[in-house]
């Protein structure tokens, strides 16, 4: 029995399966198209953390001509935002360690929190024997950050050391990609000093914590899991983010993983390995 024949959701990772940068992957665009005609369930799950719901929608339009609604659309920032809305009192906050399109989220979402941008830096060492913490920040939510500094590392950290924060991460991956060439630091590198000096891992919300697929399961009602596929080119977040999950995956070689990667002792094996996401029919 064929893929499409034998599953009908299909949650697609993005970089590296079905574009690389701002191209799309070739036949990605044609594969989804034709699921989508016959009626499939199409969902977009990505650990990139740094755009709406909106930007992520405008992606899929400008890079694969395809027009999705917003519920086909989840990354660990929109779910991190969905979990920490469920669990804050009137009057609590976050920290955040996050883009300004992670900020935005939050505010979609009705999240109030401080942390965000770059006025973070006028902070020395010493200063912060007089820093006086909120005390209304009940959790410090962590993710990309191209403003990451000592300064912000240290509220995040006496918030969680010293106020009992709850410390949650987006997601820990410790590259990303940026073109079909080129792969920079991610989450997990810039996470990585504050995790380490904390001495505690963060509650992961991303792939492949199992947080994000409640999520979406609960959205779309994905009561039997053997309909559903998990589509990546990443063995430790997305093939490992489906066996968590308890439903079928299928790795493309389009992305961070080669096929000799996968004759290495203890490594995840996906249910199907696939050269690319042109090779679903």
């Amino acid at each position: 029995m064929s893929l499409i024949d034998h599953y009908d959701t299909f949650l697609f990772d993005c970089d590296g399966v079905v574009w690389r940068g701002l191209e799309q992957v070739s036949g990605a665009s044609h594969v989804l198209n034709h699921l989508i005609s016959l009626n499939k369930n199409v969902i977009f799950v990505t650990n990139n953390n740094t755009k709406t719901r909106k930007t992520f929608r405008d992606s899929v339009k400008s890079i694969l001509g395809i027009s999705v609604s917003h519920d086909k659309l989840y990354s660990s920032g929109i779910t991190a935002a969905l979990y920490v809305k469920r669990r804050l009192k009137p009057g609590e906050k976050i920290f955040l360690i996050g883009t300004k399109g992670l900020s935005e989220t939050m505010e979609e979402n009705g999240v109030d929190h401080i942390g965000y941008g770059c006025d973070i830096d006028g902070n020395y060492f010493t200063d912060f024997v007089d820093f006086v913490p909120e005390s209304n920040v009940k959790f410090v939510v962590g993710a990309f950050d191209n403003y990451c500094n000592y300064a912000k590392m240290a509220q995040a950290f006496i918030y969680i050391k010293e106020c009992g924060a709850e410390y949650i991460a987006t997601n820990l991956d410790l590259t990303c990609n940026i073109s079909k060439t080129r792969q920079l630091p991610g989450t997990g590198s810039v996470l990585a000093g504050l995790t380490q000096s904390l001495g505690v891992q963060p509650k992961v919300i991303g792939k492949p914590s199992t947080i994000m697929f409640d999520v979406i399961s609960a959205d779309h009602n994905l009561q039997d899991k053997s309909k559903v596929l998990m589509v990546g080119d990443n063995l430790s977040t997305d093939i490992q983010f489906g066996i968590n999950a308890g439903i079928d995956t299928a790795l493309v070689l389009t992305g961070v993983t080669s096929r000799d990667m996968l004759n290495k002792e203890g490594c995840v094996k996906p249910t199907h390995v696939l050269n690319s996401i042109a090779d679903i029919k």
